[in-house]
């Protein structure tokens, strides 16, 4: 068998769907998937991948979403291209794969020396084992795609029965026979090609008339025989909310600390010039400590006590805002929707840092200023805190995701 060598990958990320069956708002590239976006966590393992050189992200025809995915890949420290793609989705794979040859063609690489990897955005669970797995069967394949064997049982119906099926679902279907599991794949991506081979395949299909499922379809069209190479049931491709599983969850926290003097009053991570300070282990930060309680609490892992307690001194003197951030890390994959603290205290006026307040909690838990509200309030001289005796706060939150 043939031994092929390349001189230069390329990976192009089709990211150019609307994704209408999610029946969400937001294009399900931009919904939230292990504290990333759905395309930051399908990009993410490309980068990583040393062997990939280049890597191109096809956005929807519209141009709507260009700026948004720019500022998205901006943060992966790699040089990603952003190329619109079309109306359907060999549209948009031409589109990445025209990108990918004009380069090819600029360093004077010969087409059939580049290799091309093609990847739906929607599958954020692709990792570099699957990558490589493919990469390394291209040494004497020209073309495979990452696939995992069936799990369920597999009936087939005739030809008659899927043409009436377009036009209206009608069951029970009669006519089906039974087809044997073990020879039965489902098929993922990256698929893997030769760029010249591939190219090739998609002007060929145009011109025929045919239309594919996937890309190694167009390859076979034309024939090329696909191999198949190891993916994983991670690597599923989101299509409905269900794929992502996602749960809403809610938290509630209350702190509570004495005001003393010889102590900075810290509250969301501001300094706030006072006479007396919130006397405690850390910084006593009560209104960043509610949140935490609340924040671990709608993700049902306990309180603040549990995890930094007061005999410890680790966190003697601590910045609350650190202790937030290790509690973000706790959440998993979930995500912080929004955050509402009310802080009680008779002095002194929070007002004038309440936007400061809000950017230190928003740029901690990586989420917008504007899902995150506080609020300061009086007790009219009643109780402890009215006495001026201490400062109290209670937080609500909303996190969504799996953990």
């Amino acid at each position: 068998m043939h031994e092929n060598t390349f001189e230069r990958t390329y990976a192009i990320i089709v990211a150019a769907g609307s994704g209408t069956r999610m029946g969400t708002k937001t294009p399900k590239q931009l919904l939230k998937y292990g504290g990333k976006t759905v395309l930051e966590a399908s990009v993410d393992a490309f980068v990583r991948c040393e062997r990939v050189d280049d890597i191109t992200v096809v956005s929807p025809a519209d141009g709507s979403l260009d700026d948004i995915y720019k500022d998205i890949l901006s943060g992966t420290g790699c040089d990603i291209r952003v190329v619109r793609g079309g109306d359907e989705r060999p549209d948009s794979v031409c589109a990445g794969l025209l990108a990918a040859a004009e380069d090819a063609d600029k360093r004077n690489i010969s087409r059939d020396k580049a290799m091309v990897l093609i990847h739906d955005a929607a599958r954020p669970g692709v990792d570099e084992e699957i990558i490589k797995s493919g990469m390394e069967a291209m040494t004497s394949c020209r073309a495979v795609t990452a696939a995992i064997p069936s799990v369920d049982s597999v009936r087939m119906i005739s030809d008659t029965c899927t043409k009436s099926l377009k036009n209206e679902a009608s069951y029970p279907i009669i006519t089906s026979a039974y087809v044997p599991r073990e020879l039965v794949y489902n098929v993922q991506t990256p698929q893997i090609f030769i760029l010249d081979d591939i190219l090739r395949a998609h002007e060929a299909a145009r011109k025929d008339g045919f239309t594919g499922t996937d890309d190694a379809s167009y390859a076979e069209h034309i024939g090329i025989e696909v191999g198949i190479t190891k993916g994983s049931r991670a690597n599923a491709k989101i299509t409905t909310a269900e794929d992502l599983n996602l749960s809403v969850r809610v938290g509630a926290g209350y702190d509570v600390h004495r005001l003393v003097p010889g102590r900075d009053l810290i509250l969301c991570g501001t300094p706030i010039p006072s006479n007396l300070g919130l006397d405690g282990h850390s910084d006593a930060d009560v209104a960043t400590h509610a949140l935490m309680d609340a924040l671990l609490g709608a993700a049902g892992l306990g309180d603040i006590g549990r995890h930094f307690p007061d005999t410890d001194e680790r966190y003697r003197g601590v910045s609350s805002l650190e202790l937030l951030k290790a509690v973000k890390k706790m959440l998993g994959n979930y995500t912080v929707g929004n955050v509402d603290i009310t802080i009680i205290a008779e002095a002194p006026k929070l007002a004038p840092y309440n936007e400061e307040m809000r950017k230190n909690i928003a740029d901690t838990l990586g989420m917008p200023q504007d899902a995150v509200n506080i609020k300061a309030t009086t007790e009219e001289g009643l109780g402890f805190t009215g006495r001026g005796e201490g400062i109290a706060a209670f937080s609500a939150c909303t996190i969504e995701g799996s953990l």
